[in-house]
Formats: C-alpha cells, structure tokens, sequence
C-alpha cells in the first residue's frame, strides 16, 4: 500500500512533459536503475526497442543519447549498448535520482539523501546567517510564512511540501557558495519527495514547523552557528521520522 503511495507521487515526475524520445529514456532507465539490466548487460538491439515501445528509431536513438549523457550507459559500436558500472552513474542528475526514488524506495537511497543533506544544509544555514543579503533573508522569511500558512491553513500537501522545499531552497541560495546552490538544484526532486512523504505523515506538524522557524530566527540574528545547529536538528528528526516509512513500504 505504501510503495503505491510513494510510486503516485513520483508518476509526475517520472512520466515527463516534452518528447517521446525522454519517455522512452524514463522507461529504460527505471528498467536499469531498477536492476533489470545490470552493469555489463547489453539493452536490447535499437529494432527491438523500437517493437516493444512502438516508436521510431530517431525516438530510441535521442533516448540512448539521453541515458549515455546520465552515465547510465555506454554506446560502442562493436560492443553495443552496455550498461555502465553504478560507480559511473550520475547519481545527481534529477532523473537518475527520481527513477532511483521509483524503483529503490529503501532504508539506504533515504540514508543517502540525508547524509548528503547533512553535509550541505547545516553549513548552508550557517553561511547563510554570515552572508546572507537582506533580500535573501526576506525571501526566507516569506517563505517561512507560506509554509506556516499552510501548516495552519491544513492546505493540501503538495502546497505545503512546496513551501518546504521553496524554503530550503532558500536557505541554499543564501549561503553563497555555488556549488552549494549546484548540488542543492541537482537534489531538488529528492528534495520534493521526501517532503511529499513528510508532510503526508506529518504527524506533529506544529513541531516540524517550529524547528523551521528555528532555522529562520537563527539566520535572521546573524547567529551562524545556532543556525546549523537547528538545520542540522531539524534534518535529523526528518529522517527519523521517514525512515520507519520504508520498512512499510516494502513489507
């Protein structure tokens, strides 16, 4: 019932609004990234894949470019098309992590996204609060708002899920640092997600908001480390709270 859940509020993500040729790399890439090809194994033959998904070979040959760019795979001419080792794979890339999302909803993908975003967003919080502009703190404060007046307006969850995920997308872009600002995009669907699931099971909904604000007022003080600290707490108790999900998820 969960892993039903879950799936429902990736199928936006994972049915993509463009060509055909970047549904068809949706499809191949949830198959691998799923493991049902493997590292090594060869993808069926282009006139195959051309059968089975009733498009043409320009299709399938925009959607292999596609995967080939992810790192997914690698097009030989003597070898074919291969799937590349994990270790190749460009695990930040949005679709990469929404397909992973998809296909491996487990304890250890939600450990992943955490450990990176306790890497990142404590120290974001903290060079947010030493150099944040005036406008970035605004732009803090309002979306602080937005995400209280969803809370206490019980708005629907993919409003408040995107209040959440405008507000710490906000705290990333005030540190600065643009590399921060790179991987904190590239984590975006991550971000969303698990925000969906978040707010889906929020269950203390005025403690998950109160530990928001304890990132906001930090910042706004200029206290640099009180502001990691609260970012810091506030990741802990969501991953916390989400992983038990998993355990549900696959039973």
């Amino acid at each position: 019932m969960m892993k039903g859940v879950w799936r429902g509020m990736l199928e936006r993500e994972l049915v993509p609004i463009g060509t055909m040729s970047a549904q068809i790399a949706a499809l191949l890439g949830t198959r691998i990234v799923a493991g049902e090809f493997r590292p090594g194994d060869t993808l069926p033959i282009e006139s195959d894949l051309c059968q089975l998904y009733g498009v043409s070979r320009t299709v399938i040959r925009e959607a292999v470019k596609n995967l080939s760019a992810k790192r997914l795979i690698d097009v030989s001419p003597k070898v074919g098309t291969r799937v590349l080792p994990f270790a190749d794979w460009n695990l930040l890339d949005r679709d990469v992590l929404t397909w992973r999302l998809s296909a491996q909803f487990d304890a250890k993908i939600i450990e992943d996204i955490f450990e990176m975003r306790l890497c990142l967003e404590p120290r974001a919080s903290f060079l947010a609060a030493r150099d944040g502009t005036a406008d970035d703190l605004r732009t803090i404060e309002d979306h602080y708002r937005e995400l209280k007046d969803a809370f206490e307006s019980n708005l629907a969850i993919e409003a408040t899920s995107q209040a959440d995920l405008a507000f710490h997308l906000a705290v990333i872009h005030a540190s600065h640092n643009a590399l921060f600002i790179t991987v904190g995009g590239a984590l975006k669907s991550a971000l969303r997600v698990s925000s969906q699931m978040l707010q889906r099971h929020a269950t203390r909904p005025a403690e998950d908001l109160a530990a928001h604000d304890a990132v906001r007022a930090a910042i706004a003080s200029r206290s640099s480390p009180r502001a990691e600290r609260a970012m810091e707490k506030l990741l802990v108790a969501a991953r916390d709270r989400l992983l038990p999900l998993t355990v549900k998820a696959i039973s």
